[in-house]
């Protein structure tokens, strides 16, 4: 999987964790809600500053959401 799909996935992840809605993660990170789902689909990169924005409304770092250290070998 590629970095755009691993993080979308993480940040669904992380968000259903916290039972936090896609629309109110949107809300929180100052995020489209359209734009958060295609990134949730990883359909839609994020740029730093938005990944910034998103960690910090899920109180995480942004390395959480993207760290590729999950035993998986590529």
């Amino acid at each position: 999987m590629d970095l755009t799909g691993h993080f979308g996935q993480e940040v669904r992840r992380t968000r259903l964790s916290l039972n936090i809605s896609q629309e109110q993660l949107a809300a929180m990170s100052g995020v489209n809600r359209s734009h958060m789902g295609q990134i949730e689909r990883g359909q839609k990169s994020a740029s730093l500053y938005t990944i910034e924005r998103i960690a910090n409304a899920l109180h995480c770092s942004p390395s959480q959401l993207v760290n590729f250290n999950s035993g998986d070998s590529e």
